[in-house]
């Protein structure tokens, strides 16, 4: 008897799924088609995510390489610009600087910026108590930065991330290489890391915000002691469609917060550079600008600059 009702339970049981099977067809099968879809599955979308991958890569470079004004801190390319430069502070100091500045890339996210100084003069004949006619004429100070820009640290936003920004580092040496005649020179060796960001704006434009902090490695005794943050936040916004020499029509504000660790000093200052291309690769630009919240003497009252870009 206990055969029997085990063999009729069996047999029960076999029934039962060979119904369920009838009615229900593909959940005998559901397991395993799920884990094909899945398998599948997986394998597509790794594919799609290495192509929206490269393609996201492939349109930081372009976004960056539009900008044909050559201001663009993510783009690292040979590019020569001679400027001057005359500078009022607050204490009536006048000083003038013929600079050779320029970017030497050493690749497609690695380049130095160099500003190598031509000629200076200083007037110090609007500061109280210093006689009339008292000037300076020699050589300032040479500064060299370092920037790089990981690929792995490129991001996207926006709508299906058509717009792209980088992540800066680098660094800045100000070498006290000026003559020493009338206090040209700063008497001291100046060292600042940066970190910046780079982020593509509407219209073609971008907005940068690099970040540095000084600090003296070496400097005489007469020299004073350095500890200050410089800001320099600028909007690089085209005026034109992108183009050859004839979209190269741009308005860059730029603001630099600087705080004096020091002093305890914390002013900002504002320019409004204002650029034009002649020719594809050739920008000439203007670019006034004042001093706000001043409270210390050295602070700058106000700056105007002019400059023209080689692209090479």
């Amino acid at each position: 008897m206990k055969k029997l009702a085990l063999t009729k339970r069996t047999m029960s049981t076999c029934l039962l799924v060979l119904t369920v099977s009838l009615i229900f067809p593909g959940a005998v099968f559901a397991q395993e088609e799920t884990q094909e879809e899945q398998g599948v599955s997986k394998e597509e979308t790794e594919k799609y995510k290495e192509v929206k991958k490269a393609a996201r890569k492939e349109k930081v470079a372009e976004n960056a390489e539009a900008d044909k004004t050559g201001n663009d801190p993510r783009v690292f390319m040979n590019k020569w610009t001679p400027f001057y430069r005359t500078t009022e502070l607050e204490n009536g100091l006048t000083q003038q600087d013929l600079t050779a500045f320029g970017t030497f890339a050493f690749s497609p996210v690695m380049g130095m910026f160099y500003e190598l100084p031509l000629a200076q003069y200083r007037d110090f004949s609007d500061i109280p108590g210093v006689p009339e006619g008292t000037d300076s004429i020699g050589m300032g100070d040479v500064d060299l930065k370092f920037l790089y820009r990981p690929k792995g640290l490129d991001f996207h936003y926006g709508k299906d991330g058509k717009k792209s920004g980088s992540w800066l580092f680098g660094t800045d040496f100000v070498l006290p290489t000026g003559t020493t005649d009338d206090g040209i020179t700063g008497e001291a060796f100046l060292f600042a890391p940066i970190v910046g960001v780079v982020v593509d704006m509407p219209a073609h434009g971008f907005f940068a915000m690099l970040n540095l902090y000084y600090f003296d490695v070496y400097k005489k005794d007469s020299a004073p002691k350095t500890s200050r943050y410089v800001g320099r936040w600028f909007y690089m916004q085209p005026l034109t469609p992108p183009g050859e020499w004839w979209g190269a029509l741009y308005l860059m504000p730029e603001l630099q917060p600087v705080y004096d660790f020091e002093t305890e000093d914390f002013s900002y200052w504002i320019g409004l550079e204002f650029g034009k291309g002649f020719a594809p690769g050739r920008i000439g630009y203007i670019k006034p600008g004042w001093g706000i919240s001043n409270s210390e003497a050295t602070d700058r009252s106000f700056t105007f600059e002019v400059g023209f870009r080689w692209m090479f």
